[in-house]
């Protein structure tokens, strides 16, 4: 397999391996005088965490996200991964423990082929051929493309591409992904195939996640805590169950709870019914069944 031309090798992290994995203190990013993208934000996601980021459009999402993988620096504040404080000597190197799937899936993509593309960071990394074709395979194995391995990339299709960008991050084994709308572009089934990789790579494989969606209704499947952005600040961060059945602090910040979610919360209001308000499908037809 051929792979790209190596540049400088990364520098390498500190590893602090009793830290969060991504700490926002008091991060606030202004592009001017007059607009404020972020305010004073304060968050810690550990090791294992498996977060969903909501908020209406202009909330802050998208910036956080690149604040945290280091391509956007704060006007105020620090940011911290595994305990490394992301400074200008050390943000090149933020790429060995975060890894960022950009929302449009062609401005990740940029060497011919598959392998090629999934191959790059490790190469960068300084890593020998052998332990490079190592990961790429198992990275297009665990994304379940290895058969994409010599696929020119403007051969594939839109979910194709997700899962490809994907597979290039996880090649590089950061213990923290951050993702920007993975499932925009995507028909039904092609979505929810991909929030599946994300839950198993949670689950299965000790991936910390942090994505950024508007789809409330995927975000049972694979998260356990919801942050709601609004007006650049956290509005909410809690548990799942805590944050989507809060239909009115939803509808504040011009979001909408899982639509059987919201069915089981109006019974609620005008039937009386005490019972657990679900998610999900499954769980409401558990509900019944009890």
């Amino acid at each position: 397999m051929a792979v790209p031309l190596t540049t400088a090798p990364f520098p390498t992290l500190p590893v602090h391996p009793e830290a969060p994995v991504l700490e926002f203190a008091g991060v606030t990013l202004r592009y001017s005088a007059e607009i404020q993208a972020l305010d004073a934000i304060q968050l810690t996601v550990h090791e294992g965490d498996a977060v969903a980021l909501c908020g209406p459009n202009g909330s802050g999402k998208t910036t956080l996200l690149k604040l945290a993988a280091g391509l956007m620096t704060p006007t105020t504040g620090e940011i911290r991964l595994g305990g490394t404080t992301l400074t200008a000597a050390t943000r090149a190197g933020a790429f060995q423990k975060i890894g960022f799937l950009f929302q449009d899936s062609d401005d990740q993509l940029f060497c011919p082929t598959v392998g090629e593309d999934v191959a790059y960071g490790p190469v960068n990394l300084g890593l020998p051929p052998d332990a490079v074709r190592e990961r790429v395979q198992s990275a297009l194995a665990l994304m379940r493309i290895p058969h994409l391995l010599h696929r020119p990339i403007h051969h594939l299709s839109g979910g194709e591409k997700k899962r490809v960008a994907l597979a290039g991050l996880i090649a590089m084994q950061t213990p923290l992904l951050v993702l920007d709308e993975p499932t925009n572009g995507l028909d039904p089934a092609g979505a929810r195939a991909l929030v599946g990789l994300l839950r198993m790579l949670n689950l299965e494989h000790g991936y910390s996640l942090v994505v950024a969606t508007h789809e409330i209704d995927r975000i049972p499947e694979f998260a356990r805590r919801v942050i709601v952005l609004n007006e650049g600040r956290v509005y909410r961060d809690g548990a799942l169950e805590e944050v989507l059945t809060d239909i009115p602090a939803l509808r504040e910040t011009a979001l909408d709870a899982p639509i059987i979610t919201q069915y089981f919360y109006w019974l609620q209001q005008r039937l009386g019914d005490g019972g657990a308000i679900p998610l999900t499908l499954d769980a409401a037809l558990r509900r019944d069944d009890a």
